[in-house]
């Protein structure tokens, strides 16, 4: 007798038996990885972060309808024992009746926060650091420094530097993560997740 005449097809009870088996077994294997996975981190490099910061500028507001003020690319600063993101820019304010120009420097700090609506990592709670411009007449000085700070505010806070993947927080089967934190580093953010309990 062949070998192919001894293949016995199982029953239908056998086979019940096994598909219960191999359910089991991937119930469990998804359970294991839920362990095994643990805690996962998504990072950001400065450049990319550099690059998305960079979209929002240069950018030009008028003052009083004296000044046409603006600020230039920012330089990234990212300042880990503060856990804050730190930029600076370029400002120059033009005279629009005398043509006057006039050049300066403004620094903003920001920290960073989780949007679940839309998986966004946003720039949030800015501080203005400094705000300087040389050789501007004093009736200008104070105008210029809130104008510069708030042309800067204005086009950053609450405005996302990232956004997460759906399959970034979500694993084997139905297993999702969730932000746990989000750290500054300094080549980046490191974008902590946890298993969802």
């Amino acid at each position: 007798m062949s070998a192919m005449s001894r293949i016995t097809t199982p029953s239908p009870s056998v086979l019940r038996r096994r598909t219960l088996f191999l359910g089991m077994a991937l119930a469990g294997l998804v359970a294991a990885c839920s362990t095994l996975l643990g805690p996962r981190t998504v990072e950001i490099s400065r450049e990319e972060l550099q690059a998305r910061l960079g979209k929002q500028f240069p950018t030009t507001k008028r003052v009083m309808k004296l000044l046409d003020v603006s600020a230039g690319l920012p330089r990234l600063d990212l300042q880990g024992d503060k856990n804050r993101v730190a930029l600076g820019f370029d400002l120059t304010a033009k005279e629009l009746i005398m043509g006057g120009e006039h050049k300066g420097q403004v620094a903003l700090s920001f920290g960073l926060r989780f949007e679940p609506k839309d998986l966004t990592i946003r720039l949030t709670q800015p501080k203005v650091e400094q705000v300087m411009v040389e050789g501007l007449p004093a009736v200008y000085q104070r105008a210029l420094s809130t104008m510069g700070a708030q042309l800067v505010e204005d086009s950053l806070n609450d405005y996302p530097v990232h956004q997460l993947k759906p399959e970034d927080l979500r694993t084997a089967d139905r297993m999702g993560y969730e932000v746990k934190d989000i750290q500054i580093t300094t080549t980046g953010l490191a974008i902590h997740l946890s298993p969802r309990p």
